[in-house]
């Protein structure tokens, strides 16, 4: 956020450790041109009147130069292989295989009936019901979450089956704002919209609970990102919700279901309802004016 053009390769350069510096990609990207700009910026190097004028760099050459660099970072990978909390959360959830496939058809089926072509996944995870709503008819999927394990594995996932999907680090509660000049270089999240549909699985509790955001807000940020959705509610008897409550005081008297259902009905129009588990997932459509 501080640096429109990405971090400057003198910050850079100083952050990293000296055998990361030893590296032959990183020394001549980073270090070396470093050390060439500071040894200019002091006058340690001397350039004749003119030769700047004339100086060239080939196209040949600079086109090498980007295939290069386009060749290391696709090679790069997380240094820090720790599990990140929710990186294994499609496999170790509350969802018996039934419950898990009761879902996926409750979101193909949506799709197939809205056929957006522009889903947004707001925490999408791995990108499991993303690639449900590719196979089901969407155009493209963008997927949305904080934690960086999962992400991993979502890109991974989008590489390795050749879809339609970016996933994206993004905080709800922290998002990136409009940047650069006029504050039009670089869109926050909610100038890239709206998308077609919108996915809110197992994330309203993460908002409520963990985040202490609204339920009414919760419910107004979703339903005004697209004409529809599917939002999935987790009641507070689920282990995973118990799991935020834990060390805690429970201060959210109204997070139930019909107060959720309400705060929906008060935005949109509720299509479908079904229960999975005990959680409850909701088909939504904007009210028509």
């Amino acid at each position: 956020r501080g640096a429109l053009d990405g971090i400057p390769t003198a910050d850079l350069t100083q952050l990293l450790p000296l055998h990361r510096k030893l590296s032959w990609n990183v020394l001549s990207n980073l270090v070396l041109p470093t050390t060439f700009e500071r040894s200019a910026r002091r006058g340690d190097i001397s350039v004749r009147a003119g030769d700047l004028a004339t100086a060239k760099f080939p196209l040949s050459s600079y086109r090498r130069l980007l295939r290069r660099l386009h060749a290391w970072i696709e090679r790069l990978d997380l240094g820090d292989k720790t599990p990140t909390t929710w990186q294994n959360y499609g496999l170790e959830n509350a969802y018996r295989a039934d419950d898990a496939a009761a879902k996926r058809d409750f979101v193909r089926r949506f799709v197939r009936t809205e056929i957006p072509a522009m889903v947004w996944d707001l925490g999408c995870n791995t990108g499991d019901y993303s690639e449900v709503a590719l196979e089901s008819g969407a155009g493209y999927v963008v997927g949305w979450d904080f934690d960086p394990g999962a992400l991993q594995s979502a890109f991974a996932r989008a590489r390795q089956r050749d879809l339609a999907f970016t996933p994206l680090f993004f905080d709800a509660t922290n998002p990136a704002p409009n940047q650069g000049w006029a504050e039009e270089e670089r869109r926050g999240m909610g100038r890239r919209g709206p998308a077609d549909a919108v996915l809110a699985l197992a994330l309203v509790h993460h908002l409520a609970i963990t985040k202490n955001i609204p339920l009414l807000k919760v419910v107004h940020w979703i339903t005004g990102l697209a004409p529809s959705g599917v939002i999935e509610f987790i009641p507070k008897q689920d282990p995973m919700v118990r799991k935020l409550l834990e060390l805690r005081h429970d201060i959210f008297p109204d997070y139930d279901l019909e107060s959720f259902l309400d705060c929906l009905r008060a935005r949109v129009r509720i299509e479908r309802i079904e229960s999975v588990n005990e959680r409850h997932l909701i088909w939504y459509r904007a009210s028509k004016a």
